[in-house]
């Protein structure tokens, strides 16, 4: 009996060595094992996005600047539709490919993020920016001696000029062969209905509609029948009195010594009625120099305005629109369609 207890004191005294031990190499293991997730040994990091940053982000307002200089080159403003085109596309293929860690995982719903990021961010509200700046560089004219905005006197100008080459000025010469410009000047005053013409806002026009007007109201003053006379008045002078100034061999005030060269030159032993085109010519370009004068305010208005809200635009639509709406709803309209989800059974 006593040998039997000795023996089993020493098998449950070796039994606890083993125990312990046993705990000890476990618990060295365990302290061994880092708990820790893969991503915060390695935290991922953001890849560049080179389409957000300069100068290739410059390439997404190459529209807005071709609006801008829309009113001195139509053709260069159209054309510059291609680059901002290429850029967009560029972009939204980007997106659609990789995910912001660079991973290359396709998505249709960050590709239809970037889709309207663009449209607003380097379509809608950039343009709008650079035809606001037009506008009221437009119609802060009116508050000059003339009264008229830069678009109407471009207007009173070109009635004037097409006049003068349909030859409508020749019913009015005098027994002198001078054109009586008070009364070319009186049958113009017919020819301007649609300068005085402006928008009245009405029972069923749309909200935005009525908007419009009430800023163009603000903004401008309206072009009364008497400022048009006086503006169309000015032109007919110019023109006529320019014209009848180099038929007769007078450098006239408002050319330079080299234009008026020029003329002289090509004038030289030519019949009278070219010699009246020519003159025509000359004094019909000086007058498209005034005009243009005027499109390159309303373009420097345009880039201003780009300039200043080209960075709030893009902060906008991208912490505003895009987090707050219309991220959200096209990621859940991709949690529908992963899960076969009716959105309309959903509360």
């Amino acid at each position: 009996m006593c040998g039997k207890g000795i023996d089993l004191v020493n098998i449950a005294s070796r039994f606890d060595n083993m125990n312990s031990r046993n705990y000890f190499m476990n618990q060295n293991q365990i302290n061994k094992v880092s708990f820790k997730s893969e991503q915060e040994e390695t935290p991922k990091t953001r890849r560049r996005d080179i389409y957000a940053e300069m100068p290739i982000r410059a390439l997404g307002y190459t529209n807005e600047l071709g609006e801008a200089i829309r009113p001195l080159s139509p053709m260069l403003a159209n054309l510059s539709w291609l680059p901002a085109i290429g850029y967009i596309g560029a972009d939204i293929a980007d997106k659609y490919k990789q995910d912001e860690y660079a991973n290359q995982d396709p998505s249709k719903g960050r590709a239809s993020k970037q889709f309207v990021t663009q449209m607003l961010a380097s379509v809608f509200l950039p343009t709008a920016a650079v035809k606001t700046g037009q506008f009221l560089v437009d119609k802060t004219a009116t508050f000059s001696k003339s009264g008229l905005s830069l678009t109407n006197r471009e207007k009173i100008s070109d009635v004037v000029i097409n006049s003068m080459k349909a030859g409508e000025h020749k019913a009015f010469l005098d027994e002198s062969g001078h054109v009586n410009k008070e009364a070319y000047k009186e049958s113009l005053h017919n020819q301007f209905d649609e300068i005085l013409k402006h928008r009245r806002t009405h029972k069923g026009d749309s909200k935005i509609a009525k908007a419009i007007n009430t800023v163009t109201k603000f903004f401008s003053r309206k072009p009364t029948e008497e400022k048009v006379k006086e503006y169309t008045s000015a032109v007919v002078d110019r023109l006529i009195d320019d014209r009848q100034q180099l038929l007769d061999g007078v450098k006239p005030e408002h050319f330079s010594q080299k234009a008026f060269n020029k003329f002289s030159k090509a004038a030289k032993n030519v019949a009278t009625s070219e010699k009246q085109s020519l003159a025509f010519d000359a004094v019909r370009k000086l007058e498209k120099g005034r005009m243009f004068n005027n499109r390159i305010l309303k373009s420097i208005g345009g880039l201003l305005a780009l300039s200043i809200m080209a960075k709030p635009i893009d902060k906008f639509v991208e912490h505003y629109v895009i987090d707050k709406y219309v991220g959200p709803a096209i990621d859940k309209v991709g949690t529908y369609k992963r899960h076969n989800i009716d959105p309309s059974q959903q509360t």
